[in-house]
């Protein structure tokens, strides 16, 4: 960015002129020049055209509306985002666009916009939804979108979301999990053996040993290809996953899975491998788990076969997730090694394998009987 000051003669009067060149360059780049023949003029232009390309960026943003934030993020972020996340922010999305937050400024978002929007949210047509207890999720997005904003395009922002907008989200109780929340083994085998016994299709019995044999997610065992299988060293890789279409539930495979630690090498016991050698001789193509079309296994067919097993039974469990659980808890209780649960789970942390193996896999049996000896001094 300059101003040039530049002279030539005339050719019929051989008279020197002088003139000033005014440029505005932005990063390297010539945006905008002009030509004056006064200093002071080419100055007070260069100046002013010079403030229009080199505002702080921090100002320009401040006036953002926040439905343009949301965009900008979208922008920068659904890239790289797997379908079936995308379709789950899609749906959260929804309820920023559509809120009273929508028209606020980025410069003025403050904490009581935030309550003024959970308010709006708690009017909303799904808290009457059974299974909805709490708008924590979408409080979490806003929260990701604004941190976003602060680290891309303006670091002097304070996200105005605190401790007090969280306990808002809840409207409903949320009930503590139960902590056996795990199929005892006896009625692990005859929950096996009524789907064995009562579905046409036997995928639905095999599947629901595979995953309780292994720990295997139910999109991690529909995913199963027999290329993945060596029944040989009794093993299996966990490397792809079914997801199913958030709106239509069509399911489609996905070559990555839940997180980089999700893959993993399944180890296959006996029993297992013998079921899967007898799929093995009568599979219709590479996939382990189908329907009688030789097709991707639907979540929902899934879901309905299973829980009307519990509901046969009288068994409290209503979700395919129980088997994960299962595993994990019985795990545990055989191994005592958490660490090795936690492998075979593919879980990141050890504080996910705690939830899931529950603490009674932990407990001696002898503990009550040393606890008695040291209140009562019975001890030999």
């Amino acid at each position: 960015m300059g101003i040039i000051k530049r002279r030539y003669r005339t050719k019929k009067q051989q008279k020197e002129v002088i003139f000033y060149r005014a440029e505005v360059y932005v990063k390297g780049v010539r945006i905008s020049a002009k030509t004056f023949t006064i200093k002071r003029e080419a100055i007070l232009w260069h100046e002013k055209e010079k403030q229009q390309y080199t505002l702080d960026p921090a100002s320009l943003n401040d006036k953002m509306l926040f439905r343009n934030c949301i965009d900008k993020y979208w922008e920068d972020i659904h890239a790289r985002m797997m379908k079936s996340t995308v379709q789950g922010y899609e749906s959260r999305l929804t309820y920023l666009y559509s809120g009273p937050l929508a028209n606020i400024k980025m410069a003025e978002l403050k904490g009581v916009h935030v309550i003024e929007w959970i308010s709006w949210l708690k009017k909303q047509p799904t808290v009457k939804n059974k299974g909805r207890k709490s708008f924590i999720k979408d409080l979490e997005l806003l929260k990701t979108i604004l941190n976003w904003y602060k680290n891309f395009l303006n670091e002097n922002f304070n996200v105005p979301i605190t401790k007090k907008h969280k306990q808002m989200c809840l409207f409903k109780p949320n009930v503590p999990r139960r902590p056996d929340y795990f199929i005892e083994p006896e009625d692990a085998r005859q929950w096996m053996e009524w789907l064995k016994e009562h579905r046409s299709n036997p995928v639905y019995w095999r599947l629901a040993s595979f995953m309780l044999l292994t720990g295997a997610r139910v999109g991690e065992a529909c995913g199963m290809k027999w290329s993945a299988v060596d029944l040989k060293h009794g093993i299996a890789r966990v490397i792809r996953r079914v997801r199913w279409d958030h709106f239509t539930r069509k399911p489609f495979l996905e070559e990555v899975t839940k997180t980089s630690q999700s893959a993993r090498l399944l180890i296959l016991p006996k029993r297992l491998k013998d079921i899967l050698l007898e799929m093995k001789r009568t599979a219709m193509n590479d996939l382990v788990f189908t329907d009688t079309k030789g097709e991707l296994l639907k979540y929902n067919a899934v879901q309905s076969a299973f829980n009307a097993g519990f509901v046969a039974l009288n068994l409290p469990w209503r979700s395919t997730h129980i088997c994960r659980h299962t595993y994990a808890t019985m795990a545990l209780m055989g191994t005592k090694n958490l660490s090795a649960v936690q492998a075979s789970l593919g879980h990141r942390e050890q504080r996910v394998t705690q939830r899931y193996a529950k603490a009674i896999a932990l407990l001696s049996s002898d503990i009550g009987e040393k606890t008695s000896s040291i209140l009562f001094n019975t001890a030999k």
